[in-house]
């Protein structure tokens, strides 16, 4: 009995512990004491205690100053061993390291992550660099490029699936919000190989996504390219963009294990 009492009592203070990683994010990077208790619904002396301890183990740093705290190194240094854990990231860096120097476009790759995408790598146009990465950030399926590869190679089952649980926001006014027409879309995306999304998660920027293979054929991620509309210029670049794109896709894939021959885009 006692030892069931003492593996509850861990199993809490873990899920705990968890919980409170996850209370961060680009909107709060930092917080204080407090705010995990009530987002948590814990006491301030549990919260207390387990941040002594996350902060000893380096999974939290404290502001001694202002009392904030924010994710410790320790975090990154699990990040960087789960990254490096992903072949595709491998196989797909040198490709878009190379898109970024012919094109002078942003390159991304993502992959479908519990009903959204989900930035493995991102290489910044030289012409305009980031001030924080993209790695690690999610997006919706919907209004992306790479979101919209993901839906139209995915089971049918699947994306409805997921469009339902994920909805369809609005995020400016060229966002598709209504089923039915993403789906002409998706069909549109699987007869050319290549998706386009054009000021419809940001006003300003564009991006051309293609599909990355594995062995058996299963899409298992995308590439994209992107940047502001006067660069892409799709109206006079679009086929250009595709073709070079989806020929690094193809090289990608084949690293991946998959054979291309005889396999038909269109």
């Amino acid at each position: 009995m006692k030892q069931e009492q003492t593996a509850t009592m861990l199993t809490q203070s873990v899920t705990r512990a968890l919980g409170i990683l996850s209370c961060f994010s680009d909107e709060q990077p930092e917080l204080r004491g407090i705010d995990f208790a009530k987002k948590l619904n814990l006491t301030q002396s549990n919260v207390s205690r387990l941040l002594t301890t996350m902060v000893t183990l380096g999974y939290v740093e404290k502001d001694e100053l202002t009392g904030f705290y924010r994710l410790g190194p320790e975090i990154i240094s699990l990040g960087g061993i789960a990254l490096n854990h992903y072949e595709i990231r491998k196989q797909a860096l040198p490709e878009l390291h190379e898109l970024e120097r012919k094109l002078g476009l942003g390159a991304n790759l993502a992959i479908l992550n519990g009903g959204q995408m989900f930035y493995l790598a991102h290489v910044d146009s030289h012409k305009s660099p980031r001030m924080f990465t993209m790695i690690g950030r999610r997006n919706p399926l919907h209004c992306t490029g790479i979101g919209k590869v993901l839906l139209a190679f995915a089971d049918p089952g699947k994306a409805a699936q997921i469009l339902e649980e994920e909805g369809m926001k609005g995020y400016t006014e060229k966002t598709i919000t209504v089923q039915d027409e993403l789906l002409l879309q998706l069909d549109q995306v699987r007869k050319r190989g290549y998706a386009i999304e054009n000021e419809e998660l940001a006003l300003g920027r564009a991006c051309i996504a293609a599909p990355v293979r594995g062995r058996s054929g299963q899409v298992i991620g995308g590439i994209s390219i992107s940047g502001p509309l006067s660069e892409m210029d799709l109206s006079r670049r679009e086929a250009e963009l595709s073709a070079i794109l989806i020929e690094a896709t193809d090289r990608i894939s084949m690293k991946m294990g998959y054979i291309t021959a005889g396999y038909s885009r269109f």
